[in-house]
């Protein structure tokens, strides 16, 4: 079913790229606004689809896009904020933002309903996370499907928290492997054969997960081995004292993350070296027994 000018687009340049590799997007989307015509009509040639036009002229489009840098959304947010556009039963819908629809109140203080839109990394096609209030995400679920693009759905007002996992299984991430690449080299082992180890593992560890969750968490910290903790701690303190703090802070957290007991740990305080630059074991917090 298609539905011929079902979607405007209030744009700056670069537009979120994601834009671009919707399959079917010349079908749905009509006109194009922007600063100016000439920017309008550049934005819409870039995306082979769509029409350049006014703000004005979005009056048959019941679901308008807004896509630009940061920088930039405070100028576009002016130009649907001062179009002479009723905004009952219309979608406004932030395109690859760090605001959320929480942001838009403004809008939906005006009758329209409200939404983001964001792609998802680590797919071969492109996927985004729709996140607003029910209306808006009705209409952009009859969208995405006219456009042939898979989504995810997250509940209002909870994209950053949907971003900080996407920091986790990324950003946050990346330390931990390189952590565990050094220590494969610092080994001895040469760094092919230590990224190989690092890879097999991670793939392993998400096996694991997807099996059994957390109940799939074994190891020498689940199993409150601490002779072997006492000596990966000493061998990464005597290599490097970053790796060796890295240890032992992210040891704590995941045993207090998962709801294990973290006292037996801190039996190696008492141990920890003498030097106040040596890395230590988190102290108790405040209220522990």
């Amino acid at each position: 079913m298609k539905f011929p000018l079902w979607v405007g687009l209030i744009a700056a340049g670069p537009i979120s790229p994601a834009l671009g590799r919707l399959p079917d997007l010349h079908t749905q989307l009509g006109p194009v606004a922007a600063a100016s015509l000439r920017v309008a009509s550049r934005i819409a040639n870039q995306l082979k689809a769509g029409r350049a036009a006014k703000v004005e002229e979005m009056g048959a489009a019941p679901l308008l896009l807004v896509s630009g840098p940061d920088a930039a959304l405070p100028s576009l947010l002016d130009l649907a904020r001062n179009a002479a556009l009723d905004w009952d039963n219309r979608a406004i819908v932030l395109v690859d933002t760090r605001l959320d629809s929480m942001d838009l109140a403004e809008f939906a203080a005006r009758g329209a309903e409200v939404a983001t839109l964001d792609p998802v990394e680590g797919f071969g096609d492109v996927r985004f996370c729709a996140e607003g209030d029910p209306a808006a995400l009705r209409k952009l679920k009859k969208f995405l499907a006219a456009v042939r693009t898979p989504y995810f759905t997250v509940e209002q007002g909870k994209k950053q928290v949907f971003a900080a996992g996407l920091a986790f299984t990324g950003t946050l991430a990346t330390p931990l492997l390189a952590a565990a690449v050094d220590c494969f080299r610092k080994a001895g082992l040469d760094p092919k054969e230590a990224a190989v180890i690092a890879e097999r593992t991670l793939l392993h560890t998400l096996r694991a997960w997807q099996k059994a969750g957390r109940q799939g968490w074994t190891g020498v910290l689940p199993q409150r081995d601490l002779e072997s903790v006492r000596r990966q701690l000493a061998a990464l303190e005597e290599e490097n004292t970053i790796l060796g703090a890295y240890f032992s802070e992210t040891a704590y957290m995941a045993l207090e993350l998962f709801g294990h007991d973290a006292d037996w740990l801190r039996a190696l305080e008492d141990e920890a070296p003498a030097d106040a630059s040596a890395p230590k074991p988190r102290a108790a917090a405040a209220g522990d027994s």
